[in-house]
């Protein structure tokens, strides 16, 4: 399993919520100085500014995506 969606799967997100997916690019998030991955908690008060993010994939350059929330 890919390393980066383990947390997802022991988390029970894929499975209950989400089908096995394999990702394509690497996606970063960062509140000010702090980059958040899954399945790393961070307090409220942290996320009071808009995270900064940043879609690694030099072929995907010129694509558009959605980042979802719910």
């Amino acid at each position: 399993m890919a390393r980066s969606v383990e947390p997802l799967a022991v988390g029970k997100v894929i499975g209950d919520v989400l089908d096995m997916f394999i990702p394509t690019v690497e996606i970063a998030v960062c509140y000010g100085s702090r980059q958040v991955a899954n399945g790393c908690e961070i307090k409220p008060s942290a996320t009071v500014d808009r995270p900064r993010l940043q879609i690694h994939d030099a072929r995907l350059s010129n694509q558009f995506y959605t980042l979802v929330e719910f």
